[in-house]
């Protein structure tokens, strides 16, 4: 089963997926820091940075999406 996430953060949801069997085809993460470690932990998957301008025909089909949350003490979302 291939998996698409969004808001991937530091890939936890990921890494429980593929300790499942399944393949992370690709992620979505905004932060510099983030896909700093995705790109370590799951060099297979494709890593786009902006969920706003990356389009369907860029993303490979998959059978699960799944979509993090924000970290509320430590996520820049909504500040400022």
């Amino acid at each position: 089963m291939n998996v698409g996430s969004l808001f991937t953060g530091i890939g936890g949801f990921d890494l429980g997926f593929e300790r499942c069997g399944m393949r992370v085809a690709w992620q979505v993460e905004r932060d510099p820091f983030c896909r700093a470690v995705l790109a370590d932990r799951f060099p297979e998957a494709e890593c786009f940075e902006d969920v706003c301008e990356v389009g369907g025909s860029e993303l490979c089909p998959v059978d699960l999406i799944c979509g993090g949350f924000p970290c509320q003490d430590l996520s820049v979302a909504g500040a400022g």
